[in-house]
């Protein structure tokens, strides 16, 4: 009807209007279990070489070689290194969709990620490892959106600059609530029993907590 209509294009009006006018935020992304489901392929792999039927929901905490069989323990860490492991992992449900929204209204979307160590060529544990490239070229094949000067391999995620970080790691969700920088936790099992301002349990979680934080004027009520 001709009412739905009026508003539908006040709304599309509104959003133009604000692409061009307003200060577009700049917001960080976590790659690991944020945007690409690393944990899930993680215990697939577990399961299979040790015989066991473990979940995500197992891992309590970010140190995650108590819930491993024995035999195990900390050699559930090498999965990190393993060849590949972080080229075919499937994107997180509604992540490519809401980066190229971000994207469009005009928000510089960054990626910080952490990487293990590879190997160098030749090197006598070559094993042809490259997590660091892997992950880049994930990225350029999930999230062609965005661009490679955008992605950012560190440890210390405080030290880059933005408006509002999403992750699923504690240490890192305590350092920026320390700081008095906005964060999502994601929602992981590991991070549950923390207290935080803002959690996001799907990518439709954190879509809404961004439009309402940097869009509001573009909410429909």
């Amino acid at each position: 009807n001709q009412i739905t209509e009026g508003i539908q294009i006040e709304f599309q009006f509104k959003r133009r209007c604000h692409m061009t006018e307003k200060k577009q935020p700049v917001i960080l992304i976590d790659m690991d279990d944020v945007m690409a489901d690393f944990s899930t392929e993680w215990l697939s792999r577990y399961n299979k070489d040790y015989n066991d039927n473990l979940t995500v929901e197992i891992f309590k905490s970010w140190n995650t070689a108590p819930a491993v069989k024995p035999e195990c323990g900390v050699k559930i860490f090498d999965y990190f290194t393993v060849p590949g492991i972080y080229r075919h992992l499937k994107p997180k449900a509604g992540s490519q969709k809401v980066v190229a929204e971000l994207i469009k209204l005009g928000a510089e979307v960054l990626v910080v990620t952490d990487s293990p160590k590879g190997c160098s060529h030749g090197a006598e544990n070559w094993r042809g490892s490259n997590p660091a490239d892997d992950k880049r070229a994930w990225l350029t094949e999930h999230f062609p959106m965005i661009s490679e000067d955008n992605v950012f391999i560190c440890r210390k995620k405080w030290k880059v600059e933005g408006d509002i970080l999403i992750d699923d790691k504690p240490a890192t969700i305590e350092k920026f609530e320390e700081l008095g920088r906005k964060i999502i936790a994601m929602d992981m099992p590991y991070n549950r029993s923390m207290e935080v301002k803002l959690r996001a349990k799907t990518w439709e979680d954190v879509r809404d907590i961004l439009m309402k934080e940097f869009y509001p004027e573009l909410v429909m009520v």
